[in-house]
């Protein structure tokens, strides 16, 4: 395996640091369309996040072979052969990556996070869920959990009791604008806002500078020095979602959003409540609605201490 390396700017090799693990990672460093070293540095020494150790390890032109966890017809059919070979990335970077950066750097090999975006989002999120004693943060941007229809969603068995974490979104604009993996992992104890982390980012797409757009909020979730942070706000974004698949149909859905007080936002969905105050709406519980756009409502969102009535009005995304 390639990798590069990144070390904080006051770098101490008494001291010890989480380990940072980047797929894609040609795309990563120095001219990459990514800059995280720039981006890691600069919320260091902002003191936004705790320094840490990062290594990007190149795909290598494996990209489908090894971030792809299962066979997918249609990705062989529209995208072209591969063999699924992630449980083998997966125990290379554990047989080698780790064991070099250890050897070589002075890293925290019990505080190790991986992260990527797209396929790079899944393998992360994968190596997350089937790895917790080894992986203790993941985060994939805009992950490609739709692959082999959502069979990561089976992964979520696991015991992940010892701080992980998870952090995982998607852009209102792409083809999937809900993930409901954030549900899976509240049924097995993985507490949302806590541990787990579900953005819904507002007319974002699948493209690079909109996941730099929103990069910072993994790494806070992950590695901010504040301790025990707690909700500050509440901004509840109105949502009407063209259809990917069907021209004319749209998706309406109330996104409740959180900042925490360490800078973290995510998306409610489920754990918040909503009931129709004022005309006639259905309400799913992960904050999607149909009513009929000829009228006026008014929807209550709830969620601890906070509220926020949204009015809907009439001809709102017909």
């Amino acid at each position: 395996m390639v990798i590069e390396v990144f070390v904080p700017e006051d770098y101490d090799p008494d001291s010890t640091y989480p380990l940072l693990l980047l797929n894609d990672g040609e795309d990563m460093f120095g001219g990459g369309s990514w800059g995280m070293d720039r981006v890691l540095q600069r919320l260091i020494s902002d003191q936004k996040i705790k320094p840490v150790i990062a290594a990007a390890i190149y795909n290598q032109g494996q990209r489908m072979n090894w971030y792809i966890p299962y066979e997918d017809r249609w990705i062989t059919t529209n995208w072209g052969p591969y063999t699924p070979s992630a449980s083998g990335y997966a125990q290379d970077i554990f047989d080698y990556v780790i064991p070099y950066m250890d050897e070589h750097f002075s890293v925290d090999t019990s505080e190790v996070a991986i992260m990527g975006a797209s396929l790079g989002g899944l393998i992360s999120t994968w190596m997350g869920l089937k790895f917790p004693e080894k992986i203790k943060y993941s985060a994939g941007l805009s992950g490609s959990l739709w692959v082999a229809d959502y069979s990561i969603f089976s992964e979520v068995e696991g015991s992940y009791d010892s701080g992980q974490k998870f952090w995982f979104d998607i852009g209102t604009t792409e083809w999937n604008y809900y993930v409901p993996l954030y549900t899976e992992l509240d049924k097995h104890g993985v507490t949302p806002g806590e541990n787990s982390f579900y953005y819904e980012v507002p007319n974002a797409a699948h493209v690079p500078s909109d996941w730099l757009q929103r990069i910072h909020l993994p790494l806070l979730a992950f590695f901010s020095p504040k301790t025990n942070p707690v909700p500050e706000s509440l901004e509840v974004v109105l949502e009407c979602i063209p259809s990917q698949s069907t021209p004319g149909r749209h998706f309406r859905r109330l996104n409740p959003i959180i900042t925490l007080t360490n800078g973290v936002e995510y998306s409610l969905a489920h754990t918040a409540s909503y009931s129709v105050l004022s005309g006639d709406a259905e309400l799913g519980s992960e904050g999607s609605f149909r009513n009929n756009p000829q009228t006026e409502i008014e929807i209550l969102v709830e969620y601890d201490s906070f509220s926020e009535a949204v009015d809907i009005p009439v001809g709102w995304c017909p």
